[in-house]
């Protein structure tokens, strides 16, 4: 990390990117700092024995979510629907599955058309 924040420092460097250099150090020095705070507290073990150590994460809400459309979701999800964004999804991710299945099939295809050794069976087959 150290190295990296060397080389930014270069003048060339701040100039050419002005502002942008000066909040890319920032952040270095806040992460390091950071992280020595961090790896100090855990030497001192102040994260030993916290609230809920060992016990499993509840995940079923969602922290990204705005509250108000919390019980509308909930509501759809609890009558296996999803927002239309993730039914999109799913349709997608099908729709790639189908098309690799395809492409899988052609190319078995083309192996046995230009093979050589082609049978009029193994391509009436593939068909």
């Amino acid at each position: 990390m150290r190295n990296m924040a060397d080389m930014i420092s270069n003048k060339a460097i701040k100039e050419e990117f002005g502002i942008d250099m000066q909040r890319t150090l920032y952040l270095i020095g806040c992460h390091d700092l950071v992280g020595v705070m961090m790896k100090k507290a855990m030497e001192q073990g102040e994260f030993d024995n916290l609230e809920g150590a060992g016990k499993p994460l509840y995940l079923e809400e969602n922290p990204y979510e705005q509250s108000e459309w919390h019980m509308a979701h909930k509501v759809l999800k609890d009558n296996g629907f999803a927002p239309y964004w993730i039914e999109l999804g799913k349709e997608i991710d099908a729709l790639k599955v189908k098309y690799d299945k395809e492409v899988d099939h052609f190319k078995q295809y083309t192996l046995i058309v230009f093979d050589e050794k082609r049978s009029g069976g193994a391509i009436r087959r593939l068909n």
